[in-house]
């Protein structure tokens, strides 16, 4: 059985996909594909997942966040603030922005440490998320109820 698949880009990737596709249909009857014959490809995998080399505790104590609204801005800092790391439920306790954190989970099956948490001003949530990268937390935080989006950046404090 022959399947084709419309591609909106013409030129080298169209072939390539009508030749997986066909020979995909071909494999999944449990046939060979039609000649010419191509072999089936293998099924796509995920990356390997590489365990980081930076433990979670790394977060642990007292940062400067900085949330200058653009490069050329002067800076704009507030802590952020890391009192315990709980690797076994993969979570952070402490504050940021003088709020502190309800809500946390961070991840390291990507090779990276990677952090989310939610803060409140009162008025609505604000939801953070950053990746250390080296010394410094790269990171953005939102809050709907103030149609926000702010990028930053977070160092050691001193």
């Amino acid at each position: 059985m022959r399947s084709s698949l419309a591609v909106a880009h013409p030129g080298p990737s169209r072939l390539a996909v009508l030749v997986t596709a066909t020979c995909l249909a071909a494999c999944s009857a449990g046939r060979p594909p039609a000649a010419p014959a191509a072999p089936c490809p293998a099924a796509p995998s995920t990356p390997a997942a590489t365990p980081t080399a930076v433990s979670p505790a790394a977060l642990e104590g007292a940062w400067v966040v900085d949330l200058r609204g653009a490069p050329g801005d002067e800076p704009y800092t507030q802590p952020f603030v890391v009192e315990a790391v709980d690797e076994t439920a993969r979570t952070l306790r402490g504050s940021f922005y003088n709020s502190e954190i309800s809500w946390s989970r961070f991840n390291t099956a990507w090779g990276k440490l990677v952090i989310t948490f939610i803060t409140s001003d009162g008025q609505g949530e604000y939801v953070h998320t950053a990746t250390l990268e080296g010394d410094t937390l790269v990171g953005s935080s939102t809050a709907q109820h103030r149609s926000l989006l702010v990028p930053w950046t977070a160092t050691r404090a001193p």
